[in-house]
């Protein structure tokens, strides 16, 4: 079929397409942007463990609220790990604790850890003994490796909330008054630190 002069004629003087209008891909756009983020709303609120730390206040805070004394190794298991105390020993061990390992005597320290602005990070809480007069590091009674360095520091995730952790020490008694510094720290360094009360003849004096 050929092209006439007339059809020619009607194709140049054909009215232009209606385009679209700048603003309505604007609207659009806006639009998925708000459906994404209601989605992602209600995700985490569904799932708010992964709700990623909005980071508006950065702190950290340590306390030992209280140390109880005569408390065996085996006890502090069972009350730490409660759900598989028997794990948790071989863990610290590194193979199966004898009976005599899980019987010995120690202190039962309470510390109350508060960290903000660092969910999802790993934490750790250490401590060591100090005698009051001079304030230099006091030798604790030796466990087999790796349980002697292991005890006297947990690895932790970072609690969103306050919560108190329950560490071990073996058994010190003595006429001389000792103190427990207890630091808590991450990847990048030291966030905070405290001291307890005196200890004198293994008990907690405020």
């Amino acid at each position: 079929m050929s092209v006439t002069e007339r059809d020619v004629e009607w194709e140049r003087h054909a009215p232009p397409e209606p385009k679209r209008p700048r603003g309505a891909w604007f609207a659009t756009i806006c639009a998925l942007v708000a459906l994404a983020a209601g989605l992602l709303g209600l995700f985490w609120d569904f799932l708010p463990q992964f709700r990623p730390d909005p980071l508006d206040v950065v702190g950290a805070d340590v306390q030992i609220v209280a140390v109880e004394p005569r408390v065996s190794l085996g006890d502090w298991l069972r009350q730490a790990h409660p759900k598989d105390y028997q794990s948790a020993g071989r863990a610290l061990f590194g193979r199966e604790p004898s009976a005599s390992e899980l019987g010995q005597s120690g202190h039962l320290i309470y510390a109350r850890i508060q960290v903000d602005g660092h969910k999802h990070q790993n934490v750790a809480l250490a401590y060591r003994l100090f005698r009051v007069k001079d304030e230099k590091i006091v030798s604790l009674p030796s466990l087999p490796e790796p349980a002697a360095s292991r005890i006297t520091r947990a690895h932790l995730r970072a609690p969103s909330e306050r919560s108190v952790q329950l560490l071990w020490m073996p058994s010190v008694f003595g006429e001389e008054d000792m103190f427990i510094r207890m630091e808590l720290s991450d990847d990048r360094g030291l966030l905070a630190v405290t001291d307890s009360g005196t200890l004198h003849n293994g008990r907690l004096r405020r």
